[in-house]
């Protein structure tokens, strides 16, 4: 009876024990929409800090990227990247102690399967945040403010204000390029196909030289068109120096305007001309619906790069 009794008191010591010892994993959330992103990017400084005259056309479109998802940190800890909107739940918080959060804005790449990239030119930004288990955090109560990094390049930049830098590839028996127009209250670059222009239209860019090595580069198109685009690399390369190297491309989206990036590193650094430098211009090729018109509408077309290493 007296061993019964002492593993009795044993067994109800440490069920006491556990009971005492055991961890609170309710949660606080951080809670992040698309528009938290909007007008999050501060561009008052970027021709001063970056050495640049860019007019406010072009300062507006720095600030449109129209972000799909999040990356998001804690103390330093990556808590994984999700889809906006979203609500992250945070278990190791401190209901008295603020957490430093990272927000890291992403988007999806094009022609990469499923992959989702962190936008590389901005400076990283820190805030101090209280979470409290049980409650929601907001992003828009504490609203982040992003600006440039200042090792951001922009060699290419086509706002389609009053002109275009485009080009067909063959003059002489193509016409057809994008033309400067004012469409839904802004200058855009429109091409309308159709039996009499034309039913199809493959058009280059001025000269973009980007260098090679531990740099990354990406190709960022906002559009709205009835058909779709394939996009080219025109590079000047010892072997041929008039080849184009496929990119990618994008789908119609007739009535949305819509943000399509393109990553053009490993293109640019397997087909690259010798040297620490290259010249290479984009092409962009549609084709049209024969019986009608089909228009092509872009615009805010970057190409901009940055150091990795």
């Amino acid at each position: 009876m007296k061993v019964f009794f002492t593993f009795f008191l044993a067994i109800l010591t440490i069920l006491f024990c556990t009971s005492c010892n055991k961890k609170d994993l309710t949660p606080a959330y951080i809670c992040v929409t698309p528009e938290d992103f909007e007008n999050s990017i501060d561009v008052s400084n970027y021709n001063e800090t970056h050495g640049m005259n860019f007019d406010q056309e072009q300062l507006l479109a720095l600030t449109k990227h129209e972000f799909t998802h999040v990356n998001v940190f804690v103390n330093n800890k990556n808590l994984g990247c999700w889809e906006l909107p979203c609500k992250v739940p945070v278990l190791d918080v401190d209901n008295t102690d603020s957490c430093t959060l990272i927000l890291v804005p992403c988007f999806r790449l094009s022609g990469m399967g499923n992959t989702i990239s962190g936008y590389p030119f901005f400076n990283i930004l820190r805030q101090r945040v209280l979470l409290q288990k049980g409650k929601e955090y907001h992003a828009s109560q504490n609203p982040p403010k992003y600006v440039y990094s200042e090792y951001t390049h922009i060699p290419f930049f086509e706002t389609f204000y009053n002109s275009s830098s485009f080009r067909p590839t063959d003059t002489i028996s193509h016409t057809l390029t994008f033309q400067s127009v004012f469409f839904d209250g802004n200058n855009v670059g429109e091409i309308v196909l159709n039996d009499v222009n034309g039913l199809n239209f493959d058009v280059v860019s001025s000269k973009i030289t980007v260098p090679i090595g531990n740099y990354r580069t990406l190709l960022e198109i906002r559009y709205c068109t009835e058909s779709s685009i394939d996009v080219g690399l025109k590079m000047s390369t010892g072997i041929n120096p008039h080849q184009v190297h496929s990119v990618a491309g994008f789908y119609a989206s007739p009535n949305e305007w819509k943000t399509i990036h393109f990553d053009l590193t490993q293109v640019i650094n397997t087909n690259h001309n010798m040297g620490s430098v290259t010249d290479l211009s984009l092409v962009l090729s549609g084709v049209g619906e024969k019986g009608k018109d089909t228009h092509f509408y872009i615009d805010d077309i970057k190409v901009m790069y940055i150091k990795t290493m």
